[in-house]
This record gives C-alpha cells, sequence and structure tokens, in this order.
C-alpha cells in the first residue's frame, strides 16, 4: 500500500487499545495526526468472539479492559461467559455496533469509521477467526491496515523521508514457534490468544526482501518487544529496521534507546542474541525431525522455514570467541537502530514529527507512581 501527505506529517504511535477503537480517532483530533501505528492487543472481537475464547484468556480480557466495570461481573467462569456473551449477543449491542471486549463490530458494520489511516499489528490476545476474516478480505474497512508478515506499507511524507513500515504480531513463546494453533493460513493462535511463527517470521524476511530500498526509513512493528526477545531484535536487524516500535511491558511512561546506549559493549549484545539462539535451538532440536517430516507435504511453507531458520544460523553462539566488531549487521545495528517501547494508551503516546527530512521525537506520558514503596 502506498500514502502520499502533501503537508508534512505527523504520526502518532499507541499500544494496547484493548478494544477502546474510539480513543483512536479521538487522540488523532487531538494530536493533530496524519496516521496511526499501534502496537499490542488492538480488539479484534466480533460479536462471536466471547464462545471461541478460552476461560482463562476471557477472564483476563474482562479484567484489563477499558469497556466494562470487572469488579461488577461473576467470578465463576462459566457465570462470566453467560454475562459477556449475553452483553456481546443482545439487541443493546446490536445497536451500539459495540461489544463488552471491543468497539471493533461498529467498524465492521460501517456504524463508525477510523478518521485517519491506522497500521496496526494483532496483540496476543485477539481473535484469530476475526484476524482471518480480514486476512481473506471477508471482512475490509476503510482507514484499517493490518501490518503482518504478508503485507508492508510505504508512506510518502513529502518532507524528504518515505516510511516504510513492517510488522508482525502475537507473542513470542519459544515452546510455540512451529504451532500455527487453529490458524488456516500463516496467522497463528487459538482460543482469544496470538503468537509468533517461525513460519511468519520466514514470510516477513521474504517480503522485508522484495522491497528493500535503502533510501527509506525502516520501522519494524511488533507486540513484543525487541529488547526483551533475541529472536526478534535479530528479525530487526536482518530487515536492517531503522526504528523498531514494540509494547507488551506496560510500563508507566515509554522507552527510547539504542542497544549501544544500554549495553557495555558489543559483545554483552551479542550476550543476548547468543542465549536467544541457545533457547531456540533446545525448542528445535527436539521437534526438528516431526516438523520436517509435516512439511514435506508442504514446499512453499517449508522454504519459509528454511529462511527464518537461516536468519537464526546467523546468531552467535554463547561459546564464540568474543570478536570486537561482530557481524557487520550486529554491529551497524547496534550503534544506529533506535527502539521504542510504548505505554498503554490510558497512559501516553509517542509522536513522531517529519519535518525537513528529519524525524523529531514527543513523548508523553501521565507519569510514575511510586506507591510500591
Amino acid at each position: 500500500g502506498r500514502v502520499v501527505e502533501q503537508n508534512g506529517y505527523r504520526l502518532l504511535l499507541v499500544a494496547d487499545a484493548r478494544g477502546n477503537l474510539d480513543q483512536l480517532n479521538d487522540l488523532a483530533a487531538e494530536h493533530k495526526v496524519d496516521c496511526i501505528f499501534h502496537s499490542g492487543d488492538f480488539g479484534f472481537f466480533d460479536r462471536n468472539s466471547v464462545g471461541r475464547i478460552s476461560d482463562n484468556t476471557l477472564r483476563h480480557l474482562a479484567q484489563y479492559s477499558p469497556l466494562v466495570d470487572f469488579k461488577s461481573l461473576p467470578h465463576d467462569s462459566s457465570d462470566l461467559r453467560s454475562v459477556l456473551s449475553s452483553q456481546s449477543t443482545s439487541a443493546a449491542a446490536a445497536a451500539a455496533g459495540s461489544t463488552p471486549l471491543s468497539h471493533f463490530p461498529a467498524y465492521i458494520s460501517g456504524h463508525k469509521k477510523f478518521k485517519v489511516p491506522i497500521y496496526t499489528v494483532w496483540g496476543a490476545c485477539e481473535d484469530i477467526e476475526v484476524l482471518e476474516q480480514i486476512r481473506r478480505k471477508d471482512i475490509v474497512i476503510e482507514n484499517l491496515h493490518i501490518v503482518d508478515e504478508a503485507s508492508t506499507y510505504l508512506i510518502e511524507t513529502n518532507q524528504g523521508v518515505k516510511l516504510r513500515v513492517f510488522g508482525v504480531g502475537g507473542a513470542v513463546v519459544m515452546h510455540k514457534l512451529f504451532d500455527n494453533g487453529v490458524g488456516t493460513s500463516t496467522i497463528a493462535g487459538g482460543q482469544g490468544t496470538m503468537w509468533v511463527t517461525m513460519i511468519q517470521l520466514g514470510r516477513l524476511i521474504q517480503t522485508a526482501s522484495s522491497v528493500f530500498d535503502p533510501s527509506e526509513t525502516r520501522i519494524f512493528l511488533s507486540h513484543a518487544s525487541t529488547a526483551r526477545d533475541g529472536i526478534l531484535a535479530q528479525i530487526a536487524l536482518t530487515l536492517k529496521a531503522d526504528f523498531t516500535v514494540s509494547a507488551g511491558l506496560h510500563f508507566r511512561c515509554g522507552t527510547s534507546y539504542n542497544e549501544f546506549s544500554v549495553n557495555p559493549s558489543l559483545n554483552h549484545f551479542r550476550s543476548k542474541l547468543a542465549a536467544a539462539h541457545a533457547q531456540f535451538n533446545d525448542v528445535w532440536s527436539t521437534v526438528k525431525d516431526e516438523v520436517i517430516q509435516i512439511l514435506q507435504a508442504d514446499p512453499i511453507q517449508k522454504a519459509l522455514l528454511g529462511t527464518a531458520l537461516s536468519v537464526v544460523d546467523k546468531m552467535p553462539w554463547v561459546d564464540d570467541v568474543p570478536s570486537v566488531e561482530g557481524d557487520e549487521a550486529i554491529s551497524v545495528g547496534f550503534k544506529n537502530q533506535w527502539n521504542f517501547n510504548l505505554s498503554d494508551i490510558q497512559i501516553g503516546s509517542l509522536i513522531l514529527e517529519v519535518v525537513d527530512g528529519r524525524i523529531g521525537m514527543e513523548m508523553k506520558s501521565k507519569g510514575f507512581s511510586f506507591s510500591y514503596r
């Protein structure tokens, strides 16, 4: 996709709307932005999603939803499901176009519209059935763009900067990297949860490689944080990302850093990648034979897995001889890649403003509470 903006560019970065999608329009108007990047749990639920979500995940969603009063809901799991299901399918819910979990049904029906383009990955708690309907284009919503392993978008700011966004949604769980759940495509998930797979990462790498242009500023959007996950950090390096944007840590203030600023040396950063490599290899060595056997009948997915494995194979090993310079891609990313981890949308936001070829930053937060003392 391509978006052309004639009068400069202001980009709002937020995370974890958790179904409160009307707030995106409110913030777009408040900050006078041209588009929104969203990371984390968006709220991809329809009126029938409650029946497809496990008890524990449903309780988690209700507890942290900004749209319901959790204290007023029953404690018993079956009673909780019954209440949320009836509230989702009631005549009142149909008239309002929303459910206790999300405003999304109102945007599906066209009752509500997003006022600026929104680019989002999915989070760790979403309904995979809704996302697959979007992938199949059974659901099409104006101004909503899903950033995933198969999609990339170019934003021309007309300020001397072209922004290229890539992304991958879902949690990174090592033992699920080879499990597609109930997904029928390369989207992985089930029972209200979503996760990353190696097949997805292989597709993402191929997508990024097919449009590589060194004149573009590359943004890697993810739910999980590249700071905490070595596999995602390696993917960001492979994509030659200039910026990474993630969520999932729920801090009271967003963070902005690069690896050079928080690691005493390049080898210290390499050790984080090496630890992730070792952890991955423990899982891969256990499931390798079974996975290869399953993929014999699917040469496309086998090739995607091979692409992802080749990237992981380039990661340092724990017992590598320390190197001052290290791998070139690691060294370049260590010094130049910049990372943002966003606070929840109710707490704060980040604005990137492109002016005369430069990208400025403005971070807002409701601030800290030291009540833990």
